[in-house]
């Protein structure tokens, strides 16, 4: 594929996403209030974003990649979730069907603690898969924040407990992705 088609598709997903980040919530049936956000965010910031990044940067595609992209998803699905979690009454009543008000409170609580247990997994196989270094693996020193983080959200009776959860998982989420990404840069 020559450079300006590379570019020229790049632009194409750029223009995509922002037309779904527009009709998340807006128009006449948004998808985020179906319980399809979550589908979008680990497309859009998993498999588009990791992928599109790691075919722009080597103009190849490599099947160990889906790993770490389908991880950088779900971690960010993980985020909305949190969000929908906590605001999973006033959604309720305003009818907006997000997958936590679809789920419920408690089913919620266990997806999110799927989310991140295959986000883990997801990283974990790929260091394992690609066995470049011992780097690889420093991601691991994240793991214990998120498996509190997990153990918090799963144990949470009150949409109002998970308040500051939003903002700890955003930074969880950024800090394995940091980690995973300096592995990858100085081995």
């Amino acid at each position: 594929m020559k450079i300006s088609q590379i570019y020229s598709l790049s632009l194409g997903f750029g223009i995509l996403a922002i037309v779904a980040a527009i009709t998340y919530t807006v128009g006449v049936k948004p998808y985020g209030y179906m319980g399809l956000g979550d589908i979008s965010v680990l497309v859009f910031f998993g498999l588009l974003g990791v992928g599109g990044t790691y075919y722009l940067q080597t103009h190849s595609i490599d099947s160990h990649i889906i790993l770490p992209a389908i991880g950088s998803g779900l971690l960010a699905s993980a985020v909305l979730n949190i969000n929908n979690l906590r605001d999973i009454e006033q959604d309720a009543k305003a009818s907006k069907n997000t997958l936590a008000v679809r789920l419920g409170a408690y089913k919620g609580r266990v997806y999110h603690c799927i989310l991140l247990s295959v986000a883990a997994l997801c990283y974990l196989a790929f260091a394992v898969a690609t066995a470049i270094s011992w780097t690889n693996y420093l991601f691991v020193l994240a793991m214990p924040l998120l498996a509190k983080h997990a153990i918090f959200v799963y144990r949470s009776q009150q949409p109002s407990e998970l308040r500051p959860m939003l903002a700890q998982m955003s930074m969880i989420s950024l800090l394995i992705n940091i980690l995973f990404s300096l592995g990858l840069l100085i081995g």
